[in-house]
C-alpha cells in the first residue's frame, strides 16, 4: 500500500507558536530568577489580545505583561494596522499561586517521586533521514521558515 507523507511547519508569527513563545519566555525568566519555581502556564492569543493563564509557586515577582509584550515585538508584531502588536494588544494575566494539592504531588523528597500526574501524551519517532533524526519533510519545512524568518528580519531595516 503506498502512501503519500507530508510536514507542516508553522512560523513564528502564527498565533500557536506566539502563545508557545511567550509560555516559554515566561518559564525561562521564573527560572532564572528562582530555579525551583513551579510553573503551569498557557497562554491564548486573538486579534489584539494575550490570556495568560496557570498556576506557579515560586520567590519571584515578575512583569507578566511585559514579558509578553517583549515576546510580540520581537517576533515583529510591531504596528496597530496588524490588528495585533506588542504596545497595544491587551495582557490579561490570570495567573496564580499553584493549588496546595498540585504541590503536594510536585514537591517531594526524592525528585523521583515527584510529579503532578497530568503529564500528556505524546507520539513521535526518530528516523535516520536527517542527522537531528527529524523526518525529512518537517526538516524541510523547519529550514525553509528559520530562512523566511530570517529575510523577513533582513527586510525591516
Amino acid at each position: 500500500m503506498s502512501y503519500l507523507f507530508t510536514s507542516e511547519s508553522v512560523s513564528e508569527g502564527h498565533p500557536d507558536k506566539v502563545a508557545d513563545q511567550i509560555s516559554d519566555a515566561l518559564i525561562d525568566n521564573f527560572l532564572a530568577f528562582d530555579k525551583d519555581s513551579k510553573v503551569a502556564c498557557e497562554t491564548l492569543v486573538t486579534t489584539g489580545q494575550v490570556v495568560l493563564a496557570g498556576e506557579v509557586k515560586s520567590k519571584t515577582y515578575l512583569d507578566v505583561q511585559k514579558i509578553a509584550r517583549d515576546v510580540i515585538n520581537k517576533i515583529g508584531y510591531t504596528k496597530a494596522e496588524y490588528k495585533f502588536d506588542g504596545e497595544s494588544c491587551g495582557v490579561f494575566s490570570a495567573i496564580h499561586e499553584q493549588s496546595p494539592d498540585i504541590n503536594q504531588g510536585v514537591e517531594r523528597k526524592k525528585k523521583e517521586d515527584q510529579g503532578a500526574g497530568d503529564q500528556g501524551m505524546m507520539f513521535g519517532y526518530a528516523t535516520n533521514e536527517t542527522k537531528n533524526y527529524m523526518p525529512l519533510a518537517l526538516d524541510i519545512s523547519h529550514l525553509l521558515l528559520v530562512e523566511l524568518a530570517a529575510l523577513r528580519r533582513e527586510n525591516k531595516k
